[in-house]
């Protein structure tokens, strides 16, 4: 990697969709060696290698991918009147984690369509990504093996080379880089600790271990806000969202002066996302099913809850259902909350002048959908459903945030996580 390509990647790092992966914390069951194949409705593809090395890639076989027709494409407007012009585009990518294998996708910008390219043979369980800042590395937290590793992006083809890993000690239920794309951070839900590792400044992983603390129950996730001044961490039990000052010059934490807040009773924060603007954050409520919003002071790394609101209809039992992961879009209009049960994605409009919910209904999509991911500009989303191995795929309705349903992909068994980045243009 030459450090042109560098320095090119870190200026569109904003393109990356988030610096932070979540995902859950208990070790997917081995796969059915099938790879990712693009699919209409619930049509099956064709099977991959069966018995292949781990670690490696296989050819970049490419499979048929359905279009849709969205109300709007993946480019951005250069109507001056709308607010600031969007770099040109760059080439769009989606991975994704299942079946003991990251699945490269390549995105067509002007439909959201996909196309499998890749995958990347683990060997052993996988679980959450994070992508670096630069867009230069991707990281994999292995289920399996209790490791992190670490995978240089190729600018041109999306290909994954390894990079180095880490020995965490235990099964990570996310992953998370600093801003700066100094470290890795890592939780464990079931050993209630948090660990930071060095990142070499190629991104590479292989350093000792920096801090590891143990932390209040259940830990399910790691955010950085945008100053890398303060890191929350959502925790299921006992209700609370943890606070920490973050020494970005010694890659340690350590309790802020308030060093959490609570949570409503009941509610098991789960994963979190700042808003664009950095003033609010959103957190999904795993055993409340709900989201909830709080404001974030940037000078005292604090948050205060503001409102929660339902993510299912009224109608429907809330004790069949838990809620997993949430987004927001880039422009900060909309946030989405995958519902566990009820099977959907929760839609929400964001109040431009407090922050608050309103909400939009639900869309159907594949059943238990864990994790799922917003296209870096905004215009598409991609949902795993964790007990069919396919993703389903949406258009965003750019007026409305309302979510119109668009091809279903097969992933493989048990699928974990969904990341998509914007790699600048050939």
């Amino acid at each position: 990697m030459t450090t042109a390509n560098t320095a090119k990647r870190r200026s569109w790092a904003w393109l990356a969709g988030g610096l932070l992966a979540l995902a859950c914390g208990d070790s997917s069951g081995d796969g059915d060696g099938s790879t990712g194949v693009a699919s209409t409705g619930t049509t099956m593809g064709t099977t991959g290698p069966s018995t292949p090395d781990p670690d490696s890639t296989t050819g970049s076989s490419t499979l048929p991918g359905t279009t849709i027709d969205p109300p709007g494409t993946e480019s951005s407007s250069s109507d001056s009147s709308s607010g600031p012009i969007d770099p040109p585009e760059g080439e769009f990518w989606v991975f994704v984690t299942a079946d003991q294998r990251v699945s490269t996708w390549s995105m067509d910008p002007a439909s959201g369509a996909l196309t499998f390219e890749r995958e990347l043979m683990i060997g052993a369980s996988v679980g959450p990504l994070a992508v670096h800042p630069d867009l230069s590395t991707l990281y994999v937290g292995v289920n399996g093996n209790n490791e992190a590793r670490a995978y240089a992006i190729d600018p041109v083809t999306a290909e994954l080379s390894p990079q180095g890993q880490v020995d965490l000690g235990w099964t990570p239920v996310y992953l998370a880089i600093d801003r700066s794309g100094g470290y890795l951070m890592s939780a464990s839900f079931g050993n209630d600790e948090m660990v930071i590792f060095p990142l070499g400044n190629d991104g590479s992983l292989g350093g000792p271990e920096l801090q590891r603390i143990g932390t209040n129950e259940e830990p399910h996730s790691i955010l950085v806000d945008q100053s890398n001044a303060w890191v929350l961490v959502p925790h299921r039990t006992p209700d609370v969202v943890a606070q920490y000052a973050f020494d970005a010059a010694t890659g340690t934490v350590s309790p802020n002066g308030m060093p959490e807040v609570d949570a409503n009773p009941g509610a098991g924060p789960r994963h979190l996302v700042f808003h664009p603007d950095g003033h609010y954050a959103y957190v999904s409520d795993e055993f409340s099913d709900s989201v909830s919003t709080y404001a974030f002071d940037g000078a005292t790394g604090q948050l205060t809850l503001l409102d929660t609101v339902d993510t299912l209809p009224g109608d429907f039992n809330g004790d069949d259902n838990t809620c997993a992961d949430v987004h927001v879009t880039p422009d900060g209009r909309f946030v989405y909350v995958s519902n566990r049960g009820h099977d959907s994605l929760a839609m929400f409009e964001v109040d431009p002048d407090t922050g608050l919910l309103t909400s939009l209904g639900q869309v159907a999509t594949e059943p238990r959908p864990r994790e799922f991911e917003v296209s870096p500009r905004g215009r598409y989303v991609y949902a795993a459903g964790q007990d069919s191995g396919m993703m389903a795929s949406y258009t965003v309705d750019e007026a409305t945030g309302m979510l119109t349903a668009g091809p279903v992909y097969e992933v493989g068994a048990d699928p974990r996580w969904v990341l998509a980045i914007e790699l600048p243009a050939r």
